[in-house]
């Protein structure tokens, strides 16, 4: 499977595939440029999520956390933690990413897997994400578990359920080992800025339609506008105006594949004050006019 958009509920929570909830678990390749906007937005989910390099570099930013991810390298991304993923460059770049929900290791809610393996990692908030590296020896059979769960899930021979869910029981297994080995301070309460930032976007989802002010989104989170700048920059390294102008773009992109709406009726419709902006926001994110981006869609259909 690739997936080339996110589809985010009211808020900001990824609604993947996991329809098939007798087996909570999906794989798919990601390639970061190929989506509609040649990133992956800022988004959440509460199921973990366990992404091996194919090729390439890419880069995965959480509220407090910056990292870069070549080829051979993996990474383990916490539930629900927000998260966005960029290209490094235009080169192509492919993560093969597996995502599960925790009860396909933890078995009945309420057992020791839960108790002593599981709640210690998803429920302390200090715990974003983990990185492997090849060249770390402890972090090789990681990898390994990663890339051969991937190929089981892919071809699928008889009980690759079970191959799955054991290859990953043996890779929390050791994430647990290794973030045991480092101490990590255990707290349970939610990162602040984090909980503040949910508020802000969700808001901004619901709003961007309408004519939206720095005022209005601080006391969305109950914050001053100062603290709203500077949470926004300390969690996302934008501002809030910046967020806004990309989703609005995503939203008309949205409309663009949905509808047969007219390019300016979109623009007025996602909160544009006029076409020209619209154009000129919509090319320095997506690379391309709306007008070349539509005439795109109907190539590709």
């Amino acid at each position: 499977m690739v997936i080339d958009r996110l589809c985010l509920d009211e808020n900001l929570q990824e609604k993947l595939p996991l329809a098939r909830r007798v087996f909570p678990h999906i794989f798919y390749y990601v390639n970061p440029a190929e989506y509609h906007e040649k990133y992956v937005a800022w988004h959440w989910h509460p199921e973990l999520e366990f992404s091996w390099i194919l090729q390439g570099t890419i880069e995965i930013s959480t509220p407090n956390h910056t990292c870069r991810l070549s080829a051979g390298e993996g990474i383990f991304i916490n539930s629900n933690v927000l998260h966005t993923i960029r290209p490094v460059s235009d080169d192509v770049s492919t993560a093969l990413t597996q995502v599960f929900d925790s009860q396909l290791i933890a078995g009945a809610h309420g057992s020791v897997f839960e108790q002593n393996y599981i709640f210690p990692i998803t429920e302390n908030k200090e715990i974003e994400m983990v990185v492997f590296r090849p060249d770390r020896p402890e972090h090789r059979q990681i990898l390994d578990l990663i890339h051969k769960s991937y190929e089981i899930a892919e071809n699928q021979p008889f009980g690759y359920e079970f191959m799955i869910r054991n290859a990953f029981s043996e890779v929390w297994l050791l994430l647990c080992s290794e973030l045991k080995q480092k101490s990590i301070p255990h707290r349970m309460n939610s990162n602040q800025d984090e909980e503040r930032i949910k508020k802000m976007l969700l808001f901004i989802e619901s709003n961007y339609m309408q004519k939206i002010s720095l005022q209005e989104i601080s006391e969305s989170a109950n914050i001053s506008k100062r603290e709203c700048l500077r949470c926004f920059e300390r969690s996302l390294n934008m501002t809030p105006f910046t967020w806004l102008m990309e989703y609005r773009v995503r939203m008309a992109a949205r409309m663009m594949r949905e509808t047969d709406h007219p390019i300016t009726t979109i623009a007025y419709d996602t909160g544009f004050c006029s076409t020209s902006y619209f154009g000129k926001v919509f090319k320095q994110i997506i690379g391309q006019t709306p007008s070349q981006y539509r005439a795109g869609l109907t190539v590709r259909k």
